[in-house]
């Protein structure tokens, strides 16, 4: 076992579960989601640990970005120079407002201001590397927020629309279909008639420097865009414009995969939703339309983070642990595994990928983990669609989320809201709401008997 403190909590880090070897034994050995990663927490910080095998380097870097993520960034002037300049509009004060102890966000109750919700906003057709055209008024996403003296973007509205649908052995269930209707300021003018809108909730960013080191080859290798084998699975990467290289690259994170790396993920966020800008993200995200408006309003410095600071939170996320799975010898949880495969879930939710000899991390180099995505676009149906392309992604098209450490959202979050949007709640709820090329497989999980389908929820709560 390897002992360390973190968050003034001592964690024992297993090697192996009450000395036994799993490997081998019905595929147990995937239990490690993170290889040598891989941290043995199931409490409310199980998203929240360095990686297993973190050294000391890489973990004081991590301890100072965890800082910067967690703390309030406040409004300039101020004494604290190192965390000023929010604003002038934003959803968010910090990011763990969106990503709560590291996870996964959840749709506003009645009455509250979205946080974790976001809104993206676009009008019709892309620029010449494929970026989407934001809208001319309100940019490229809503700000709800703003400091003293601004007016907010404005606000979203969400109602739920009832679907009751049956399972084949005539069980009755019910969906909820939400719809959102969007409130401006007219204080800034009036959104484009052919305004597109998509919301996006906050996912978990533990692992996410495991899903970086894994190789482009590695990725493409399950591309299949034709499908010439026929299996009814279209997997394709998304390509977009990276600005520090001056070219397109694989896309791996966001819902739509339309973030290359965790750099440019990490400055995107920092000015969409806190209005902080960087050397990758300088100008403020406000408009042209809106620009005499907020002219003069106070900023902290050009840019507002500087590069060591965000290096350090680019380093945090990357050094963030995925969770090992829990039960895997349970029998429940094994067939639960099997009809995963059976009703083919794992052609998209793939349990098996490798990290390359060139991560930036030498801890995450040559792992063998088991994520559950294959980080490709899949066209998941008429239903789930935002009607919004992003990069090379259509309105229909979703990169697979990863699985990882799902089964401890409630433990995590308090709540158990899945699916881009935060539609699904329960993971029932988030298979029953798939379509297109996963079609089939929801019509096989319809088909299962009660006892199947206990054992397969049995399965991803194990995750």
């Amino acid at each position: 076992m390897f002992c360390w403190r973190a968050k003034g909590i001592v964690t024992l880090v297993l090697l192996a579960l009450v000395g036994e070897r799993l490997d081998g034994d019905h595929g147990i050995s995937d239990f490690q989601s993170g290889g040598a990663t891989t941290v043995f927490e199931k409490g409310p910080n199980a998203f929240g640990m360095p990686l297993a095998n973190v050294t000391r380097v890489n973990r004081r870097a991590h301890i100072v970005g965890n800082s910067f993520f967690n703390k309030n960034w406040v409004m300039a002037p101020s004494s604290t120079t190192a965390r000023d300049g929010l604003g002038p509009l934003f959803n968010a004060r910090s990011c763990s407002s969106c990503h709560v102890r590291d996870g996964r966000g959840s749709p506003p109750l009645e009455g509250q201001l979205p946080t974790s919700l976001l809104f993206r906003l676009s009008i019709p057709g892309q620029d010449a590397v494929g970026r989407n055209r934001p809208d001319p008024v309100f940019g490229k996403q809503l700000a709800v927020r703003a400091i003293p003296g601004v007016e907010p973007e404005g606000n979203v509205s969400i109602t739920y629309e009832s679907v009751e649908r049956r399972f084949a052995d005539g069980t009755v269930y019910e969906l909820l279909k939400p719809s959102y209707k969007l409130r401006t300021s007219s204080k800034y003018g009036h959104p484009h008639p052919d305004l597109m809108i998509s919301p996006r909730i906050a996912s978990p960013v533990m692992g996410l420097g495991l899903l970086e080191a894994v190789p482009e080859e590695e990725v493409v290798k399950n591309s299949d865009p034709d499908d010439r084998d026929g299996d009814d699975i279209s997997g394709k990467p998304n390509y977009v414009w990276n600005p520090e290289s001056k070219k397109k690259e694989l896309g791996r994170f966001g819902w739509k995969a339309n973030q290359p790396n965790l750099r440019q993920q990490t400055a995107t966020a920092f000015r969409e939703d806190i209005g902080i800008t960087s050397s990758i993200r300088p100008l403020e995200s406000y408009t042209k339309a809106q620009a005499d408006l907020l002219k003069g309003k106070p900023n902290g410095g050009h840019p507002e983070i500087d590069e060591l600071t965000l290096g350090r939170v680019v380093t945090y996320l990357q050094t963030l642990a995925p969770p090992a799975q829990r039960t895997p010898r349970d029998p429940k949880v094994i067939r639960g595994k099997e009809l995963f495969r059976e009703i083919g879930c794992s052609l998209c939710h793939l349990t098996t990928m490798k990290t390359g000899p060139q991560g930036a991390i030498a801890e995450l180099r040559r792992q063998t983990i088991h994520p559950y995505t294959d980080l490709l676009l899949h066209d998941m149906g008429e239903e789930l669609a935002d009607h919004r392309a992003d990069g090379e992604a259509s309105g229909s098209e979703w990169r697979t989320p990863p699985l990882w450490g799902i089964g401890l959202t409630k433990i995590v979050n308090g709540h158990t809201r899945f699916l881009h949007d935060g539609r699904a709640r329960n993971l029932e709820e988030a298979i029953l709401w798939h379509g297109g090329e996963a079609l089939v497989s929801r019509k096989a999980y319809t088909s299962l008997t009660k006892e199947q389908r206990s054992s397969m929820l049995a399965f991803l709560e194990s995750l």
